[in-house]
C-alpha cells in the first residue's frame, strides 16, 4: 500500500472518531473547548457515529471517561469499537485504539482576555493495526485552545500538532475554529470547521459541523451533529449522536 492512502485513511479516521490532533473536543464538536471537569467530579460521554469515506463505511461505539483532578486540570480515557465496511472487501470489527489525554486552562476568561488551555495527547494502539482497526505504536499530540463569550455566543479556536511515531511523515497540523449560540436555557446551536494538514505533504481535510445540544437536566445532555468534507481527503459524511451524562 502506498503511504498517500495510509495517510489519508489515518486522517479521515481521526476526524471522524472525533479527536482531530489526537485531541477531544466538547460533544458534538471535534473543536476543543476551554471548559474542564471540576475537581472531584466525572463525567461519562456514550456516543455512535458513522463516517462514509471515499473507500469504505465506518461505525463506532465510543466511551468517554473525564474526570476533574485539580482546578482547570482534567484527565481523560477515550475507548473505541469499530465496525468498518471497507469498499471490495469483508467487513470487520473491534476494539479500535484508545486515546489517553490531560488538559489545563492556563488563564480563566475575564472580560478583556480569552480563556487559554493546553491539551496532550497520546493515542495508544489497543487496536488491531492487521485488520486495519488501529495504527501500531503511540502518537502524541500538543493541542493550544483559546475561547471567548459574547453574551450568549461563544467562539474558540485551536492549533495543534500530532507526532505520528511510526511514521514522522505522517505528522500533521490540526487547525479548528467553532461558535456556539444558547438558544434557551435547554438548547444550543453548535457549528465548526475543523482541518487536518500534513506537515510534510499537501494532503489536507476539512470537515463543516452543524449541530445542537439538549440539557434534560444539569447532569444529562443530548447531543448530535452532521459534517460534510470539503476536499476529495476527507471524509463525505460524518454524523454524530450522544449523551453526556454527569456522574457524580
Amino acid at each position: 500500500m502506498s503511504r498517500r492512502p495510509l495517510w489519508t485513511g489515518a486522517i479521515a479516521l481521526l476526524l471522524a472518531l472525533g479527536p482531530a490532533a489526537e485531541a477531544w473536543g466538547g460533544r458534538p464538536l471535534d473543536t476543543e473547548d476551554t471548559g474542564t471537569v471540576e475537581p472531584g467530579r466525572a463525567e461519562l460521554e456514550l456516543s455512535g457515529d458513522y463516517a462514509r469515506n471515499p473507500t469504505d463505511n465506518s461505525w463506532f461505539a465510543k466511551g468517554v471517561l473525564s474526570v476533574g483532578v485539580l482546578p482547570g486540570l482534567e484527565t481523560r480515557i477515550e475507548s473505541t469499537v469499530l465496525l468498518l465496511e471497507p469498499e471490495g472487501a469483508s467487513a470487520r470489527a473491534g476494539v479500535g485504539d484508545s486515546l489517553f489525554g490531560v488538559k489545563y486552562r492556563l488563564v480563566d476568561e475575564t472580560d478583556a482576555v480569552p480563556a487559554l488551555l493546553g491539551a496532550l495527547t497520546v493515542r495508544l494502539p489497543t487496536g488491531d493495526p492487521e485488520r486495519g482497526l488501529g495504527t501500531e505504536d503511540a502518537d502524541v499530540g500538543l493541542l493550544a485552545v483559546a475561547s471567548k463569550a459574547f453574551g450568549p455566543v461563544t467562539l474558540t479556536g485551536n492549533v495543534g500538532y500530532t507526532f505520528v511515531t511510526r511514521e514522522r511523515d505522517l505528522d500533521f497540523w490540526t487547525l479548528a475554529a467553532s461558535i456556539e449560540g444558547r438558544m434557551s436555557r435547554a438548547w444550543t446551536l453548535v457549528g465548526e470547521a475543523v482541518s487536518a494538514v500534513g506537515a510534510h505533504s499537501a494532503v489536507r481535510t476539512v470537515v463543516l459541523r452543524v449541530g445542537s445540544i439538549y440539557a434534560i437536566t444539569d447532569r444529562v445532555k443530548l447531543d448530535g451533529a452532521v459534517g460534510f468534507g470539503v476536499t476529495r481527503e476527507s471524509p463525505d459524511v460524518v454524523i454524530t449522536v450522544g449523551v453526556t451524562i454527569g456522574l457524580f
